[in-house]
């Protein structure tokens, strides 16, 4: 048996269909599985995943979670039995159109000042998908909190031409690419964090000197939001939690009070416009009691998920 070069770490939980055809699209264009190992981290998923992975791909490493842990936990479980000298961090809605994974990795190979890479990441109709940001500041929350995402261009990098590699700050832990030696220098995803974690992991490298590339020669099909889908307590508390948490991790605590300002004011103000219009449409009503679920914990937001 060959020695392991790249660990394909998968975090999984109810999406069995998607999980499978990103596995038969990584078998499909990898020239040779024979130095990949796949570690999936099933996270207490009840909809038959485990059992059709383990009929299907035996050889893939599958440790069955008897609980749902979580995606920065359940990848850290994922690095911590990796035998690989690179690491690639992917979500199980993701799909391989060629063999990224040696291009990442002979990207790393040839230039040794990079530390992460990330491919371009294509939505299902093939359009591009945004996938690499620069950190958030005062200015992006305001702006994300009232619709105002036109004034975000550089913030997404839209002032960069994504056909071509650039460096940047931090990408969509959809797909990252990585070599092991990051976790010695820097650690593990961050625990508390949810739907941040990937942004804090880069923000940690790029403070430690590790250098982040996007890198566009290859891309791979991400069938976003699956997992969280129309569930609106996830998504809108932990919008909201996860900027906090990052400023209260990583700036001043002036500045980290100033977002619990701007989000308590944002979540008052959207639980009133959804709880007035909640009478008229499921979702609004559905919204209108996660932004109320929010309020109580603005102050105090919860470690890992809300």
């Amino acid at each position: 048996m060959s020695e392991v070069k790249v660990s394909i770490v998968i975090v999984n939980y109810n999406v069995k269909d998607l999980i499978l055809t990103c596995i038969r699209s990584l078998y499909q264009f990898c020239d040779s599985t024979g130095d990949l190992e796949i570690i999936v981290i099933d996270n207490q998923s009840i909809d038959g995943s485990c059992q059709a992975i383990r009929t299907e791909f035996p050889d893939v490493i599958l440790m069955e979670n008897s609980e749902n842990e979580g995606f920065p936990k359940a990848n850290n479980q994922g690095f911590s039995i990796a035998k690989g000298d690179y690491i690639f961090m992917l979500n199980p809605d993701t799909e391989f159109q060629e063999n990224s994974i040696e291009k990442l990795r002979q990207f790393l190979e040839d230039n040794k000042s990079v530390g992460i890479v990330a491919p371009g990441l294509l939505n299902t109709d093939g359009s591009h998908q945004s996938s690499v940001w620069r950190y958030p500041s005062l200015f992006s929350i305001f702006c994300e909190f009232h619709y105002l995402t036109s004034l975000l261009k550089r913030k997404n990098y839209l002032d960069k031409d994504f056909t071509k590699q650039f460096e940047a700050e931090s990408f969509s832990g959809a797909a990252i690419f990585f070599r092991k030696s990051v976790l010695d220098k820097i650690g593990n995803l961050d625990e508390t964090m949810f739907w941040i974690e990937d942004v804090e992991f880069c923000y940690r490298a790029v403070q430690n000197g590790i250098k982040c590339v996007y890198f566009p020669e290859t891309k791979i099909i991400h069938h976003i939001g699956q997992s969280a889908k129309k569930n609106y307590t996830i998504s809108i508390s932990n919008q909201v939690f996860n900027k906090i948490k990052f400023f209260n991790k990583h700036h001043s605590n002036f500045l980290a009070k100033l977002v619990i300002l701007l989000s308590f004011l944002h979540v008052v103000q959207k639980s009133i416009v959804f709880g007035i219009l909640s009478p008229f449409n499921v979702v609004y009503k559905r919204k209108a009691s996660a932004y109320r679920y929010t309020i109580f914990k603005v102050f105090n937001p919860p470690k890992g998920i809300a």
